[in-house]
């Protein structure tokens, strides 16, 4: 007979050894498509002060001035995946950053457990995966994600550096967190962008700070939120906490 002891132990294992990540070096099409998404969205991300990283080559900067234009679309992605496939892409640009985010996997997937036994006890929708898809960009800005597939796109360097931080779980379990809150919260009261980040910071920072000790918390959105999420007890309700602040602004 099994004791109480051992029953903890193992539930505690597997727990520990649940695998909630897929990560993947980026085909040419795939990235091709990151740096088509740059440009078509280059007035925005300029206008919200990203850094964004783009090939050095003069193709680039001329679809970049016909964005700003608006005179760029679907037509001008063969030339993009042209430039890569023949010129830029290399599968091995990837291996450094690979190897950074394997050392951290263990480390994000417990903190994916722990959330999804977190947002048991909220009275609002967190979507959850049962596997994220981390996907690699040496373009565009510090991360992104697509909420209805679970994919983060991880933007990293040659030499495997990310954005923001040397760690990239921060960017990752950042980008969970917002997939986690983009039906149910942000789009549910069209957020403004800024207010959408300084949310997922306030959750990420209120979660898992002993985890991700170097996590920052940007200098966007409305700082009257902090008021009003300051603990776990506070994100139990985030719904009817978004509501109210809708309402008195």
């Amino acid at each position: 007979m099994f004791s109480l002891v051992t029953l903890l132990y193992q539930s505690c294992t597997l727990q520990a050894q649940t695998d909630h990540l897929s990560i993947a070096v980026p085909t040419v099409e795939q990235e091709a498509s990151s740096i088509w998404r740059t440009i078509n969205d280059v007035n925005f991300l300029e206008g919200q002060g990203y850094q964004i990283h783009l090939p050095e080559e003069d193709l680039i900067s001329t679809l970049i001035a016909q964005s700003k234009n608006g005179q760029f679309g679907n037509n001008d992605f063969p030339a993009i995946y042209n430039l890569l496939a023949s010129k830029v892409y290399n599968a091995k640009d990837y291996e450094r950053a690979l190897k950074k985010v394997n050392a951290e996997k263990d480390l994000i997937n417990r903190l994916v457990q722990q959330l999804k036994e977190t947002q048991k006890t909220w009275d609002w929708e967190f979507k959850l995966f049962d596997n994220y898809k981390v996907l690699f960009t040496l373009y565009g800005t510090g991360g992104s994600y697509d909420p209805d597939s679970g994919t983060v796109t991880l933007f990293t360097t040659t030499e495997g550096q990310f954005m923001k931080y040397s760690h990239p779980a921060n960017t990752i379990v950042h980008e969970i967190v917002h997939m986690g809150i983009e039906h149910s919260i942000v789009q549910k009261y069209q957020l403004p962008h800024g207010l959408k980040e300084r949310i997922v910071d306030t959750i990420v920072s209120i979660l898992f700070k002993e985890y991700l000790p170097d996590y920052k918390i940007q200098n966007m959105g409305d700082t009257a939120i902090d008021q009003l999420l300051r603990d776990k007890e506070d994100l139990s309700t985030l719904d009817s906490i978004i509501q109210e602040y809708m309402t008195r602004n």
